[in-house]
């Protein structure tokens, strides 16, 4: 049995494409695989942004709490 990730249908082996979208078994999983490279990409980007971030963040309340400092 076959799994259709776009219409979410189990079908036949036999057959060389989903019966409900017409989607291919193996068009399936090239897309399942390009779509993985982008998830790491994604990934990594997402901690580039974490670690550049949240430093950033720390600082601006710093200079925020030291120019109450100095106004007050």
């Amino acid at each position: 049995m076959k799994y259709c990730r776009n219409c979410r249908i189990f079908y036949s082996s036999q057959a060389a494409a989903c019966p409900k979208c017409g989607v291919s078994y193996e068009a399936a999983k090239a897309n399942e695989i390009a779509e993985g490279e982008a998830d790491k990409r994604r990934v990594r980007r997402d901690w580039i942004w974490l670690a550049v971030g949240i430093p950033l963040f720390i600082g601006l309340i710093y200079l925020l709490i030291k120019l109450f400092d100095m106004i007050g």
